[in-house]
């Protein structure tokens, strides 16, 4: 019994490219974070907030490549389709 379907490598490439995104967001907030700290004495984020920011980032940016791709490959299976 499977619980997920296997994932296409443009998946797992557009997965990669979002984590990698979230990763980066997560250091400038966290940056932001510090610098503002040592500067005032409050942070401006909660980590529950980093946390979410950065993942719903990651997620988000998936979701999107993922979009853009599949609307890509329909467009070009209609354009083949129009031309027979």
């Amino acid at each position: 019994m499977k619980f997920f379907r296997k994932t296409s490598k443009l998946e797992q490439k557009n997965w990669r490219k979002g984590a990698i995104l979230g990763f980066y967001i997560y250091m400038l907030l966290l940056f932001i974070n510090y610098s503002y700290f040592l500067i005032s004495g409050s942070e401006p984020f909660t980590s529950g907030v980093i946390f979410w920011i950065g993942l719903l980032i990651a997620f988000g940016c998936e979701f999107i490549l993922n979009l853009k791709t599949k609307m890509k490959v329909k467009k070009r299976t209609n354009r083949d389709d129009s031309s027979l």
